[in-house]
C-alpha cells in the first residue's frame, strides 16, 4: 500500500474581487485557472495554499478563489499571507490559523499551519501564543514526520526586494525547526519564486506564484518569462520527500 501523500502547493494568487483586475500586468484569476488545468491531471490528495490567496481581502475573491481551487474530493489547508483578511479566509476556508496553529495529520506526516500577518505591514511575524503553541506541540506530539508552512519566508532568498519583507522573529522560529528533528519541511510563500535549500536536516522550501513570478537573484521584482507556477510535493513515510515545479500551460496580460 502506497503510503506517499501527493500535495500541490499554490501561492501568491492574489485574486481579487474582480476578475479583470490585474496584478503586475497579468490576470490573477485567470492565470489561476489555467493554473489549476495543469494540477488536476496529477491527482493531488491536499492542496496547500499558502497565502496571499486574495489581492483584496474580499468576500467575492475569496469565493473566485475556491471555486478555481476546487477538485472533487481534495481538501485545501490555507493560510493567510499580508494581502489576506486572516479571519474571513479562516471562515472561507475553516481550519486556517489566525491566533494559533492548526495540525492535521495526513497518513504518516502531520502538516502544521502558522500565520505570519501583521496588519497592514508586508513583512511577517509570529504571535506569542502561536510560537507557543508551536513550541507546546512540538515537544509533546507523537514523533512522526511534520511539515511546516507559513506565509513569509524564515531564511533569506537571495531577492532583495523581497528579503527587506521577511519573517521578522525568524530566528525563534528556525530555533524551534532546528530543535526538533521531526520537523522535515518548511515551506512557504510570499516570494514569487522557487527555492530550496536545506539545514540542519530540514528541507525550506519557497513555493512560486499562481499569477506571476521574479526571476531569482535579483534587486528588483523581475518578471520570469517562464510564468505561473505551483510546487508539488511527494511526502513520503520514511519522511523523506520529493518535490518540482509545475508551470501553467499559459499566461495573461
Amino acid at each position: 500500500m502506497n503510503r506517499n501523500i501527493h500535495i500541490v502547493q499554490v501561492s501568491d494568487c492574489h485574486v481579487s474581487a474582480e476578475t479583470g483586475m490585474t496584478y503586475r500586468g497579468q490576470y490573477p484569476h485567470k492565470n489561476l485557472q489555467a493554473m489549476m488545468r495543469q494540477v488536476e491531471p496529477r491527482q493531488p490528495q491536499l492542496l496547500l495554499a499558502t497565502g496571499d490567496l486574495s489581492e483584496d481581502g474580499s468576500r467575492r475573491s475569496y469565493q473566485l478563489l475556491k471555486e478555481a481551487l476546487q477538485i472533487p474530493g481534495v481538501p485545501i489547508l490555507a493560510l493567510p499571507g499580508n494581502h489576506d483578511d486572516p479571519n474571513l479566509l479562516a471562515e472561507m476556508f475553516p481550519g486556517s490559523p489566525v491566533e494559533t496553529i492548526a495540525v492535521s495529520d495526513h497518513g504518516p506526516w502531520q502538516i502544521i499551519r502558522l500565520n505570519s500577518c501583521l496588519p497592514g505591514r508586508p513583512e511577517g511575524f509570529l504571535g506569542e501564543r502561536s510560537l507557543a503553541d508551536l513550541e507546546a506541540h512540538l515537544s509533546s506530539a507523537e514523533q512522526r514526520p511534520k511539515l511546516i508552512a507559513v506565509h513569509h519566508q524564515p531564511v533569506p532568498v537571495g531577492n532583495p526586494w523581497i528579503d527587506k519583507y521577511p519573517l521578522e522573529n525568524a530566528t525563534e522560529f528556525m530555533r524551534l525547526a532546528d530543535h526538533y528533528a521531526d520537523v522535515k519541511v518548511v515551506t512557504w510563500g510570499h516570494i514569487h519564486h522557487a527555492f530550496n535549500a536545506e539545514r540542519n536536516g530540514t528541507v525550506l522550501l519557497g513555493g512560486p506564484s499562481s499569477v506571476i513570478n521574479s526571476l531569482p537573484n535579483v534587486q528588483r521584482f523581475t518578471a520570469d518569462p517562464a510564468g505561473p507556477a505551483c510546487r508539488w510535493l511527494e511526502l513520503k513515510a520514511d519522511g523523506t520527500l520529493s518535490t518540482g515545479i509545475l508551470l501553467a500551460a499559459a499566461k495573461t496580460g
